[in-house]
Order: C-alpha cells, then structure tokens, then sequence
C-alpha cells in the first residue's frame, strides 16, 4: 500500500471512531453495541497494522490489541448491566466487567514493558523508574488531597479501592508512555500511545466522579474518554512509524549520559516516604481515610526502590568485574609478542566484559583497514550490521547490531544484543585501547628488530663474496648485501621481488626453488642456478634458502647466493687434464699426430 493509501486509512478509521461516539451521544441505549464495535474496531486497526507494516518484534502490539479487547469485553458488561438498570432489572454490581478491566492492566503493562525493552529508545530504565516513583506519589497527592474529600461519602469502600486502584493503574501506564514520547518526540505512534494513556486517566477519574455522584449515565465525559483511549490506541498502530518502536536503530549508538550522581535515588527515597508521612499525618489528625491507597502507594513505590537498588548493585558488580578484568587484560597485553596474541587477549578480556551469558559473536579485522572510511576508525560506537564492511556483516548477519572499535592496525567487531553492548561500550574501548598500544609496541619492536637484524647482516655480510637476500612474507627484497652487484651485476630496485632481478628465461627455475622452499619444512633448500648477467655472461651460483620467518630478529626468508662459476670451471679443468694424461689419451693423442 501506498502512503495515501495509509492516510486514507487513518481517516477512515478516525471517521469510523467519530461516528460510534456520535451514536453513544444520540442513542445511550445502545453503548453495549457500540462498545462492542468500537473495541473491536480499535483492535482490528492493531491487527491490520501489524499484519500490514511487519514490525520487527509484534509481540507489544499484540499485547496491546488484547488489552483493548479485554476492556471491550468490560464496556459491554457494563453497558449490558445499565440497560437492565434503565429497564427496571435487577442491579447486580459489574464484577465481570471490573475484572475483565482489572485485567486489561497486566496486559497493558507487558506490551509497554515489550516496547521499552525491545525499542530503540529507551536504554536505561533507572529513569523510567524515577519517573514511575514520581507519578505515583504524585497520584496519591491528588487523590488525598482533591478526590478522595468528594468521593468518600458517594461510593462504597469496595468501589472506592476498585477506583484507587484504576487510577493507580492509569498513572504508571501514562508516565511510561510519556517516556517514550520524551525519547522519540517526533515518533507519532508513541505521542498516539500517550494520548491513549491519558484518556484512560480521564476516563478513570470522571468515571470516579460520576459514581461519587449518583452513578455513571452513558454518553458522559467518561465514556468519550474511553473512545479516545481507543481511537488513539488503534491509530498508533496503523501509524507507519509504529515499525519505529520495536525496530533496530538506523544509525551509530552511543551510551546516554549518566544523571547527576544521587539525585535519582534521593527523589525516589522522597517519593518512598511521602505514603508514610500522609499515613501519619492521617493519623495524628482523627483517623485514617485513604489506606488502601496509601498502601498500594507504598508498595509501588517500595518495589521501585528496590528495583533501583537491585540495578545499583548489579551495575557495581558489574564495574568490579569489568575492572578486574581490564587489570588481567592490560597484564596479558604487556606481555604479547605478535597481533594473534593480541587478538586471543581481546577475544578473552570482551567475553568476560559483557554480561553473564550473553550471546555475542567477536571479529578482529587486521585486511580491511585501508579500505575503510575515516569515520569507521575514530571513535567506539554501536551501529546496525549492516553498516560495517560486506565481508564481516555477511558473517554477523544473525545478530542486529555490533560495537566497532579501532584498534592500531585492525578493527574489533563485537556483536550481540544492543543493551548487552551499550552495558560494555566503555570497558570495551578502553581494552581496544590497550590493544591498539600493544599492536604499536609489536610493531615498533619488531621494526626496531629489523632494523637491528639488517644492520648486522650488512656488517657481517659487507666485505663477503656470497649474497645475502631478506623476502618478506609476500616475497619482496627486504634487504640486499652489497655484493649484490659484484656478483649478479644489478642493484634490486625497491620492493622489488627475487623473480623481478633475473632474466625472464630464468625464472622458471628461481619460482621452482623458491616453492619448494616454502613449501618444505625442513631448513635449509638447496639448489644450482644458473643465471645471465646483463652483460650476457652466465653465473652459476648455489642457493640455500633458510626459513627464518618466526625468527624474532629476522622476519623473513634468508636467501644464501654463492658464486661457484669460478670452482666449477676450474673442476672441469682439472678433469679434462686428468682425463688427457693418462695412457690412453696420450696413445690416441699421439696416433691422431701420426695420421694427419
């Protein structure tokens, strides 16, 4: 469907909404059925969003479409319950429905709990839980202090806890709500979520009212703050920003800044002790009034607290592992001698870092670091998969997001689940760091190494006859003595590999010496070469190649050339004089004289 196509939608479906609300106004008598449509229409619209938008994680919503059918369920009790009234029946209480409303609060509460758990915007729930404790103590303000004086001498104490606990209710569903709003303003299926919420609020307390005064009618203010409840509801899903809440952030994450250290918990032991001081002030003043509210006050707030307290402690065990664990990290590094150590020390020290088994994939990429953007190797952060290079996000495709921090030759990939991440983000950086320093020592180290092992050769090799060759891993000239050019007549030019320095129809034999050496495991290749100088002359020179590539000091392949031309021929000429004095030869030497 095409974007008009969703906004004729949502017109439509708000049309539909106006037009039962009009009907509940013009005709009472009908609120059963109407009731009926609306939360049956309300929870279609959630049905049809799901089923047209795909959100990454529908769970919440489908939550969120039973809790509207459970309060559907109570409207028609109720609505059924006051038609029998209107007609002369019996008037039986509205258990059924005050049930079917009761348990529409446990469903709310587990979609809300699924979209701040599985969304993008909501990281950190300390402040959810400071806003929570908040709302509640403010809730109990209001109530002791505006409704409960008007609502004590029109309801029963059954009624009146039922409605203490209905406004309760309200109150943690729109501060939860509101904090989606505060960290996605501009998402409007969270702002239709929060409209919702505070219709429910509404509703609940005219509905209060309106029972302190004689009894609900149908079509008052109560029942067009429940239409909006569902209208808003409904909405928010066939919203396309719905997808929003539940999907994977689309750019790079980083942590949310700490708040002020001890004002959270201070305001949350505030709010704690306010249900105990109204209690005592009740009761120093001629009687409790408010109790069941105050205790179900004291025991949100209560519960809070603990919350809090329990991620505190968590969050300090939590630092003390992550310290111990960046001390043994920063030890094993100091001691590391080449990237694969490194790699095994950081694999090590981020699976401890994270939390308690939680499942995560790590990737050290020492190949592609040339080819990634500025911006890939600044600072750590948390982005979507498929944002980083198609060679690792192809191997990382199982999970949705994965932590990049640079390294000094490389870059750590650490994926897993975004909270798990954003929990070690900084423990994490700071062991990328001690890697990136401990790359720069080996490399520096082993350059010096090198260099050391270059400046030796070349003294010991300095006056020699034979030449001394140094490939690196990829067959390139490192170093050459300076017979060099005495003996083969060239001057290796930089980079150059040993294939490059010989003639073309010599290098057949070099590539066939150098792939046995490579390949054998033994030390100590040997082999005959016979090469052409530029001058057209041929050398012939003995080989030994020596396999010195784990050799702190050397690196590379040591390559031996010494010049046996020289020995060679003056083999040959000893044996064809050898060969020429003995009788033999001196018989046909003498006959061949005798004959010409």
């Amino acid at each position: 469907m095409s974007a008009v196509t969703g906004r004729r939608l949502l017109i439509g479906y708000a049309a539909l909404m106006a037009a039962l609300a009009t009907v509940l106004a013009v005709w009472p008598a009908l609120d059963s059925v109407v009731w009926a449509a609306i939360g049956l229409a309300s929870a279609g619209a959630i049905v049809h969003g799901i089923m047209r938008y795909r959100p990454p994680r529908s769970g919440p919503w489908w939550a969120l479409a039973a809790a509207l059918i459970a309060m559907m369920v109570g409207d028609f009790i109720y609505g059924l319950i006051s038609d029998a009234q209107s007609a002369g029946g019996p008037a039986a209480p509205p258990a059924l429905a005050e049930l079917a409303y009761l348990l529409m609060f446990p469903i709310v509460a587990v979609a809300l709990v699924g979209l701040t758990r599985a969304g993008t915007f909501l990281d950190d729930r300390t402040r959810l839980l400071d806003l929570l404790a908040l709302g509640s103590a403010a809730l109990l303000a209001a109530w002791v202090f505006i409704a409960s004086p008007r609502m004590a001498d029109g309801m029963s104490a059954a009624e009146w806890s039922t409605q203490a606990a209905f406004t309760l209710g309200d109150v943690i569903v729109i501060v939860v709500t509101v904090r989606l709003v505060s960290a996605a303003p501009r998402n409007a299926a969270a702002r239709l979520l929060s409209v919702g919420a505070a219709g429910m609020l509404l509703g609940d307390m005219a509905y209060g009212v309106a029972q302190a005064d004689g009894g609900l009618h149908p079509g008052g203010p109560a029942d067009f703050a429940y239409v909006l409840l569902y209208a808003a509801w409904g909405a928010a899903a066939l919203h396309p920003s719905m997808t929003e809440l539940t999907a994977p952030a689309s750019g790079p994450v980083r942590p949310a800044r700490e708040s002020v250290h001890g004002l959270g918990l201070a305001l949350l032991l505030a709010c704690v002790a306010f249900a105990p001081l109204i209690l005592l002030v009740q009761a120093l003043t001629g009687g409790v009034h408010d109790g069941p509210m105050i205790a179900v006050t004291s025991g949100v707030t209560l519960v809070l607290l603990v919350v809090r307290l329990s991620d505190a402690v968590g969050k300090h065990a939590s630092a003390l592992r992550r310290e111990r664990a960046l001390r043994e990290t920063g030890t094993v590094l100091v001691g590391a001698r080449d990237a694969g150590q490194v790699a095994a020390a950081v694999k090590a020290a981020v699976a401890t870092l994270l939390p308690d088994e939680a499942p995560h994939a790590i990737l050290v990429d020492f190949s592609l670091t040339d080819l990634l953007p500025l911006g890939e190797l600044s600072a750590p952060r948390i982005q979507p998969v498929g944002d980083i290079p198609p060679l690792w996000s192809a191997k990382l495709s199982e999970w949705d997001h994965v932590l990049v921090c640079p390294l000094d030759a490389g870059v750590l990939y650490v994926a897993g689940r975004r909270r798990d991440l954003l929990t070690a983000i900084d423990a994490v950086s700071v062991v990328a760091g001690q890697a990136a320093l401990a790359l720069a020592r080996i490399g520096l180290t082993d350059a010096a190494s090198r260099r050391d092992s270059d400046e030796y050769l070349r003294a010991v090799t300095e006056h020699g006859g034979d030449v001394v060759l140094v490939l690196d891993d990829d067959q390139r000239i490192r170093y050459t003595s300076p017979s060099v050019a005495e003996v083969l007549g060239i001057w290796p030019t930089p980079f150059a590999t040993l294939r490059e320095i010989v003639a073309p129809e010599d290098r057949d034999q070099v590539e066939h010496t150098v792939a046995r050496a490579r390949a054998e495991d033994r030390d100590g290749t040997r082999d005959t070469w016979s090469l052409r100088r530029p001058d057209g002359t041929r050398i012939l020179l003995e080989v030994i190649f020596r396999d010195l590539r784990d050799d702190r000091l050397v690196r590379g392949m040591v390559v031996t050339l010494h010049d046996v031309t020289e020995d060679r021929r003056t083999e040959h000429e000893l044996l064809r004089r050898a060969f020429n004095d003995k009788p033999a030869a001196q018989n046909r030497d003498s006959s061949a004289r005798k004959f010409q």
